[in-house]
């Protein structure tokens, strides 16, 4: 009889739990809970951990200068739709992608393609915190129109709001969608 058949293998963390998974990383028995499924099988957490790690290599400065442009970018895309009221809505819809997609293409030089979620978190919120910014003014211009009563300059202001955030949550998408890399979920 195979030695094998008689062991009774148990999770590396939890002794007293019977299983029959191994981590397809590093080879030791795994229960349920310490399981974590990749598309590849079933690893144990450390494994997953060192391997985000790895992923996961951004340095300080690069929140910085990620901030900055994704901030500088979102500010300018906004307040360029503030200046062409006419056109905001056209433009709303062209820019909100094309900076997105600048955003992340500086980000990526800049910081010399290293990368983290917190990165992607830090570039995003920067860019939306830029974008929403001039979006201020037209606020202001909308309680001082109802104060008022000038309902055409509160139609206006509020088609021009509608339009800002229309490029801000273009924005934020396109360069979350495109900054995001592989991630394993449980």
């Amino acid at each position: 009889m195979n030695s094998n058949t008689n062991h009774i293998q148990t999770c590396y963390k939890h002794p007293n739990r019977q299983t029959v998974l191994r981590c397809n990383q590093c080879g030791r028995p795994i229960c349920l809970d310490c399981a974590v499924s990749t598309p590849t099988g079933y690893r144990c957490k450390e494994c997953i951990k060192e391997q985000q790690r790895r992923f996961n290599n951004s340095i300080p400065r690069d929140y910085i200068f990620a901030g900055l442009i994704a901030f500088i970018l979102g500010l300018a895309g906004s307040y360029f739709l503030i200046v062409l009221r006419i056109l905001s809505g056209i433009f709303a819809l062209l820019l909100g992608p094309s900076i997105g997609m600048l955003v992340v293409k500086l980000v990526r030089a800049v910081t010399q393609k290293r990368r983290s979620s917190t990165l992607n978190h830090v570039t995003v919120i920067a860019a939306g915190i830029g974008a929403g910014l001039p979006l201020l003014s037209n606020v202001f211009r909308i309680l001082q129109s109802i104060v008022v009563g000038n309902f055409r300059l509160l139609f206006s202001n509020t088609l021009e709001i509608g339009w800002g955030v229309a490029f801000l949550v273009l924005l934020c998408s396109v360069i979350l969608s495109n900054m995001k890399g592989f991630s394993i979920r449980r």
